[in-house]
């Protein structure tokens, strides 16, 4: 048997997730928070087609669905008996019933034909470090995206589990291709999360659907964020940014140590730092369009761009003084993604990001400033507030 056709029948035995309750239609939000995917992307208009590769029994599907109320949904999956699932219960609830489920491969190259393209969001979650030839995926993905459009890659890292407790399971007796779900084999998954260092249950007493594909399947590809990078850059899609090392940072930005990645740009500091801190998983955001890299290095030409303040942070502005050197504190609060930065920068800097609304360059924005800034900390605190998505840098105004 070939390993496409045993990942198949992998997911036909056992449809992930399971459908066991009505929960399963509530569904579940896999992608990163939507603040920081809206600071990455500078998307301003609303989103107008979603296309879901992978979409298993629906349960990703009906979360995008409620939150995108105005959307088009397609959702694919290569799993029939997955998909006739996801038809079931969106049967049950008529708020759900602008999905359109499909039953195709990811692989499949007249994918485009069959559903469409100028999707504004691809999102696919934990599925293409199981399948062969992601690549080609991939570039179906490509075809399907919209010129501005954006792919959520949710895949495996090379700190995944797997990477570690498949080669363990033959000296426990176990076959790594052959699943066979029963009490002492969850016993030995106790014993595995013990010796890992993980909480008690943290795979034991994940559902069989889960093991039987993410320790047990045919195919699993773990990858450095550089190996993955590589494979979609020959899809031509472009990296913006890495939600799994957007928190890791916060540290190196409170204590000025991002000054040694200036001028490097958000993806490329999201590779370097995976050197240091591997993931378990990727959490990524790409797109058809290169990152737009502002010229760090060029003083007089950064100037001339626009800085536009995203909205991932609540913004709690210290009381004006026009005391302009003198520091004061900063509070960058993001719920969404549980993020509390306390920067002390001076009060120059808090003008500047009252008025950083897209429309008017740092140079006009300065003139209201009475003193002279450095070029250098002007710069240093241009590339903190970028590093952090509480601005983005627009080109000049043409």
């Amino acid at each position: 048997m070939n390993v496409a056709r045993a990942i198949r029948q992998i997911y036909e035995k056992r449809p992930y997730p399971a459908v066991r309750t009505s929960a399963a239609a509530r569904g579940r939000w896999l992608l990163p928070p939507l603040p920081w995917m809206k600071a990455i992307w500078q998307r301003q208009h609303p989103l107008r087609r979603i296309l879901i590769a992978g979409c298993g029994t629906g349960s990703e599907a009906f979360t995008l669905c409620r939150q995108f109320s105005d959307a088009e949904i397609v959702a694919i999956d290569f799993s029939s008996r997955s998909i006739r699932a996801a038809k079931d219960l969106q049967r049950k609830n008529r708020k759900l019933q602008r999905i359109r489920f499909v039953v195709c491969d990811l692989i499949n190259p007249r994918l485009p034909k069959i559903i469409g393209d100028n999707f504004d969001l691809v999102s696919c979650h934990g599925v293409l470090s199981y399948i062969p030839r992601p690549g080609q995926a991939l570039k179906n993905f490509g075809r399907c995206l919209a010129t501005d459009g954006v792919l959520y890659l949710g895949v495996n890292g090379e700190m995944h589990f797997s990477r570690r407790w498949r080669p363990a399971l033959p000296g426990f007796g176990r076959d790594v291709t052959d699943f066979q779900d029963s009490a002492s084999l969850r016993q030995l998954l106790k014993l595995f999360d013990t010796l890992s260092g993980h909480p008690s249950g943290f795979i034991a007493e994940k559902p069989s659907e889960y093991v039987a594909g993410d320790l047990f399947g045919p195919l699993i590809q773990n990858w450095p964020l550089r190996q993955w990078t590589r494979v979609c850059r020959a899809a031509d899609l472009h990296l913006l940014g890495s939600y799994s090392i957007f928190r890791p940072l916060r540290a190196i930005f409170q204590d000025r140590w991002y000054r040694f990645l200036i001028p490097r740009s958000r993806a490329k500091v999201a590779e370097l730092s995976e050197l240091l801190m591997p993931s378990g998983f990727h959490r990524l955001i790409l797109s058809r369009q290169p990152e737009v890299r502002p010229p760090w290095k060029e003083l007089d030409k950064l100037q001339t761009w626009r800085p536009a303040r995203t909205q991932l942070y609540r913004w709690q502005w210290p009381q004006k003084t026009n005391r302009w050197l003198i520091l004061r504190n900063l509070k960058l609060k993001s719920p969404s993604t549980n993020t509390l930065v306390e920067l002390p920068i001076p009060e120059w800097q808090i003008e500047l990001l009252r008025r950083s609304t897209g429309k008017d360059s740092i140079s006009d924005i300065l003139q209201s400033v009475p003193v002279r800034i450095p070029g250098g900390a002007l710069r240093d605190q241009l590339y903190l507030l970028y590093q952090l998505c509480a601005i983005n840098l627009l080109p000049p105004a043409s």
